[in-house]
């Protein structure tokens, strides 16, 4: 009986180290295929959650659906969509300084402000990087 409880300690020891470094692996893996290399948001440009794992947000979901079939790829219609629903594409918030979360509507550019200047009436959105 000792062995056998042995054993079972060992395999569940076992699968969980497997698991979690297969997770780990996944998450730096995902990460560095992002345009800001998941520098600026870590695991919740994806996920809810900020450790990563579980729910995603609707960045996240459109990545599973878009980059994962395309080989893990961040592809040009993922960058043009607009995940979070807030008026902005993927790409403008990866390229927006300071970079904002494609998952999160609460992340996004400045709204554009009108500017007179000299009597003429310029739209200023704030910096876009190029």
């Amino acid at each position: 009986m000792k062995v056998q409880k042995w054993f079972s300690f060992i395999t569940a020891l076992f699968l969980i180290l497997v698991l979690s470094s297969a997770a780990i692996w996944a998450r730096a893996f995902r990460l560095d295929i992002l345009p800001d290399k998941g520098k600026n948001f870590g695991c919740k440009t994806c996920h809810i959650s900020p450790n990563g794992g579980g729910a995603k947000n609707p960045f996240g979901s459109d990545y599973e659906r878009i980059a994962i079939p395309a080989g893990d790829k961040y592809t040009n219609a993922l960058a043009k969509l607009d995940s979070d629903g807030d008026g902005w594409t993927n790409e403008q918030e990866f390229s927006a300084v300071p970079v904002t979360n494609p998952g999160d509507a609460n992340s996004h550019p400045p709204t554009p402000k009108a500017v007179v200047s000299k009597g003429k009436k310029y739209i200023s959105w704030g910096s876009i990087k190029k």
